[in-house]
């Protein structure tokens, strides 16, 4: 009797738990966010704030998330502007239990840092090593402690202090931010030396960026001596390159952006100079941008005459590329109109001919209202809304131009974007593809002078050519970035 009773305990589990199993599953992948987000503006006396309201609910702990480009922001914060200042404002619910957090193809480190904001500068405490070992030795200021406030101590230090150590923000799988300004990234710090790259023979070295924010720097990277041609002075394309990861994580030192730079500097035989701008939330925007703005200057002055030698006898300033990946697509853009409307004025002659093209890879653009195939629903967009409240400190909106291009259809700032010609890459199953190719259609229609083209890779994630640089797809995308540049970048 005994064993029938078992039989029939283990004939009806196995019925029921998978039921249960899919249930729960379908659950988790159609159920409403925890958190309702609301968001309002408050100005008075010449300074704004962006205010973001929580509403009564609970943090899972243990919550599992999936992304192959942007999370969806499951916690709250509070973000506010004074002068340049971005401080924290509320409190939030705890985040309990542990993050995990599942990316295409990312790394995972525990580096923390905690930070604190003092006239627009961030005052790094940190357990992070620094980037490389010649960081310094280029001339780089890097320090690991500068400024440790009381809450900051505490966070440094690795001990809990109650409210110091309560999220404020949760930008899974990327960042949290803490109460205390201590920020936990969860990928994108770990780094590796320059030096001569096996699979290709292209050299690399650090160098600190002169005229920029303190702890700019950019790696640069030479092709070996026999894409450099016989003459011995030949000059090559120079490809400024700008790094993906939401503006919150990553370097051109991380393993995977030096081993994409290589194959991408051997490919192109170009020069590669791969920005080390600031980020946020530390540093909100516009800091990025001013970073690029100053790399650009200095990599056009030092092409020009040095003293640089690498850029000096190798680089061409009037074949200079502007690229970038994701975030980094969106500062590579900015960055072009920038160049358009100041350039000439800076570099007299006509400095907007440096700029010979602009590659956009699979880059961040976004806005309130969907385009294509986007997602609808209202909490998967106030995520993004306000993931990007977090990055520019509230400065700017969701339709602001510089994460809105399509905003600007028309401007004249578009017509005097530099560059000859744009290539925008799209991936099939990324949620910003749609908007990129609107955005290339949208400049084809806007007056500007040059050509725009469009490469599309179906079947994968948003940038997966970092991830995965060496499978057929990233060979074939990074064939014809190489390409595009190689080809001068003029019709």
């Amino acid at each position: 009797m005994a064993s029938r009773i078992r039989s029939s305990t283990r004939c009806l589990a196995s019925l029921l738990l998978p039921l249960l199993f899919f249930s729960s599953l379908f659950y988790l992948s159609t159920r409403q966010p925890l958190l309702e987000i609301a968001v309002r503006e408050e100005a008075a006396a010449g300074r704004k704030r962006l205010v973001i309201d929580r509403a009564t609910a609970t943090v899972e702990a243990n919550a599992s998330v999936t992304t192959g480009a942007v999370a969806q922001a499951s916690g709250v914060a509070a973000v506010a502007t004074e002068h340049v200042d971005s401080d924290v404002l509320t409190d939030a619910l705890p985040a309990s239990g542990e993050a995990n957090a599942t990316t295409d193809k990312a790394q995972e480190s525990s580096a923390i840092a905690a930070v604190a904001t003092q006239d627009g500068d961030a005052k790094v405490v940190t357990n992070a090593p620094p980037a490389s070992a010649t960081v310094a030795a280029a001339g780089a200021e890097v320090r690991a402690e500068e400024l440790r406030s009381p809450d900051a101590a505490a966070a440094g230090g690795g001990g809990t202090d109650g409210e110091a150590d309560t999220v404020v923000f949760d930008f899974r799988p990327y960042v949290f931010v803490y109460k205390s300004g201590r920020v936990h990234r969860f990928h994108g710090t770990d780094t590796v030396p320059p030096g001569v790259d096996a699979l290709t023979g292209v050299a690399s070295k650090d160098v600190a960026v002169a005229g920029a924010a303190a702890g700019v720097i950019a790696r640069l990277y030479l092709p070996p001596e026999n894409q450099r041609g016989e003459k011995k002075n030949k000059k090559l394309p120079v490809l400024l390159y700008f790094h993906g990861g939401a503006f919150v994580i990553e370097s051109p030192f991380s393993p995977l952006y030096n081993a994409f730079l290589n194959i991408l500097a051997h490919k192109a035989g170009a020069v590669a100079v791969s920005v080390h701008y600031r980020l946020a939330p530390e540093h909100p925007l516009p800091a990025a941008y001013d970073d690029a703005w100053a790399a650009l200057r200095w990599t056009i002055s030092n092409c020009l005459s040095g003293p640089e030698p690498w850029l000096a006898e190798h680089g061409d300033a009037t074949r200079i590329f502007l690229a970038g990946d994701s975030a980094g697509g969106n500062i590579a853009h900015n960055l072009a109109m920038r160049a358009g409307a100041e350039l000439p004025r800076w570099l007299p002659g006509g400095g907007a001919a440096a700029i010979a093209g602009v590659v956009l890879l699979n880059p961040y653009f976004w806005g309130k209202e969907p385009v294509g195939s986007e997602p609808r629903e209202r909490w998967a967009r106030e995520g993004l809304e306000q993931t990007w409240a977090l990055v520019c400190g509230g400065r700017f909106g969701i339709d602001d131009p510089r994460v809105n291009p399509l905003a600007a259809v028309g401007a004249a700032a578009w017509r005097a974007m530099a560059g000859d010609r744009v290539l925008v890459t799209l991936a099939g199953r990324d949620n910003f593809r749609d908007r990129a190719a609107a955005y290339a259609e949208a400049l084809r229609r806007s007056g500007w002078r040059g050509k725009v083209e469009t490469y599309v890779t179906e079947g994968e994630a948003h940038v997966h050519f970092v991830g995965n640089p060496r499978s057929d797809k990233a060979q074939r995308e990074t064939d014809k970035v190489a390409e595009f540049i190689a080809g001068g970048g003029r019709g």
